[in-house]
């Protein structure tokens, strides 16, 4: 008997592209497994063969009974080994699906409850949500269905948060602008002054942030690389004049939009997507009241500037959403929320209302 979870309306077209993934979300990433999953795949019963190659798979950690971890040891390419050549998973074909680590068998899935509700969130670093999200016509909704599974992850959260949870949801999933959906959020809850300059368009703090994953990321770089490089903004020309650069990217607006021209609705599903799958405001946000709402604010932008530049020299709908996803396993999975305030509050504090003339950049 299944229970009824709060979950995304894609929910029901979400399934895995398994060995059709260009970005499989086994290559590149660490695989932490527990010492008790660790135990249970080296007690199943399997070829020698298979044996043989799951020990050279997975290294233990400590000792299983003390609550150790374990981990999936990636070859130089960052492939999991135990993925084969046609990119199935030789685990699930040899064992079942039982027999996954919690991580594999779950992602991109964040099941959870809240106050006795269950909810089922998506991560937009999956391939597959982001081509879901990309392929709405119509603003992300949001519906209960029966999931044959109990959450996993149990979040202790006041009912008042809860309720404000869910209603900034609905409210940014009113009709108007990113900017007034944005504006819609901080009359509700946070209250931030627009200021006298929002024409402040912010363009050397994600010219800074750009640069800064683009040295620091491996899991973002080359993308952030190719973006700086294609909006004239490269490794040696980091302090070139913001207007120039203003100009490129507006420019490679244009370009980006050919390729995507709903790409305003899609922009507002993947920031839904992504203050679900974060309980936004309350939980996965940064500290700080108002922290939260400036870490979206930045994160639309950053996705904007970051897309937009790659796609200026051309491309296609899957270039665009391998870009997006690849940017959401930085925002995601990372300490990305916290970066993003700390670029703001170095540039945004000069002048109030930085973050709404941010986001009016992007309607351009």
């Amino acid at each position: 008997m299944g229970r009824s979870f709060f979950v995304p309306e894609y929910y029901p077209l979400f399934s895995c592209k398994c060995g059709s993934c260009r970005l499989s979300c086994c290559k590149g990433w660490p695989v932490i497994i527990t010492g008790e999953e660790y135990t249970r795949l080296f007690d199943a019963e399997c070829s020698p063969e298979f044996r043989k190659r799951l020990e050279g798979a997975v290294n233990l950690d400590g000792d299983p009974r003390q609550g150790a971890t374990a981990h999936i040891v990636h070859d130089r390419s960052g492939k999991c080994p135990l993925m084969n050549a046609d990119g199935l998973c030789s685990l699930q074909l040899e064992l079942g699906e039982g027999i996954l680590p919690d991580v594999c068998r779950l992602y991109p899935r964040n099941t959870r409850e809240v106050l006795g509700r269950a909810e089922c969130a998506f991560a937009a670093s999956c391939e597959k949500v982001t081509e879901l999200l990309l392929e709405r016509r119509d603003t992300l909704g949001f519906m209960e269905t029966v999931v044959e599974e109990e959450p996993r992850f149990p979040i202790d959260m006041r009912e008042d948060y809860f309720r404000e949870c869910r209603e900034t949801l609905e409210a940014f999933r009113q009709p108007g602008s990113l900017s007034q959906r944005f504006l819609r959020l901080n009359d509700a809850l946070f209250h931030l002054k627009t200021g006298d300059d929002e024409a402040l368009n912010g363009i050397g703090m994600l010219r800074d942030m750009t640069a800064h994953f683009a040295k620091n990321s491996a899991v973002a770089g080359a993308v952030c690389q190719s973006a700086l490089a294609a909006l004239g903004a490269g490794e040696g020309k980091i302090q070139e004049e913001d207007a120039a650069l203003a100009e490129q990217y507006a420019l490679a607006r244009q370009a980006g939009r050919a390729i995507l021209p709903d790409w305003d609705l899609n922009l507002t599903n993947l920031i839904l997507n992504s203050m679900f799958y974060n309980s936004f405001p309350h939980v996965g946000g940064t500290n700080g009241e108002e922290d939260p709402f400036l870490s979206l604010c930045v994160t639309a932008a950053f996705l904007d500037f970051v897309l937009m530049g790659c796609l200026r020299e051309g491309g296609d709908r899957d270039r665009a959403a391998d870009v997006v996803s690849t940017l959401f396993r930085l925002i995601e999975h990372s300490d990305f929320k916290y970066r993003a305030v700390k670029y703001y509050r170095e540039w945004g504090d000069r002048v109030p209302g930085t973050w709404l003339g941010i986001l009016r950049r992007i309607e351009e």
